[in-house]
């Protein structure tokens, strides 16, 4: 029925915004994306987001999960920064 996948011009991303500015200081395409982890992982109610695509907030409790799909040698400071998963179109 799913595949785990939006739809093909959907990506999800984690978004980096600096704490005071609130401006996005950077953004990571989440590879292997698996809609069903992350709703688990971020309490998403399917039935009202099938696709996730509403903005959701990464706290520490996160990051060990979330750190299985981004870059290697990334580190969060969620003191200084925000850190959210979204739906983004694919240019």
């Amino acid at each position: 029925m799913n595949s785990g996948h939006s739809s093909p011009d959907i990506c999800h991303v984690l978004i980096v915004v600096d704490g005071e500015s609130e401006d996005v200081i950077d953004v990571f395409e989440l590879e292997l994306f698996e809609l069903q982890a992350f709703a688990e992982q971020f309490d998403v109610p399917l039935e009202s987001d099938p696709d996730m695509l509403d903005r959701y907030a990464v706290g520490p409790d996160d990051e060990s999960f979330i750190r299985d799909h981004l870059p290697e040698g990334m580190s969060f400071d969620f003191r200084r920064n925000g850190y959210f998963i979204e739906a983004v179109e694919r240019d």
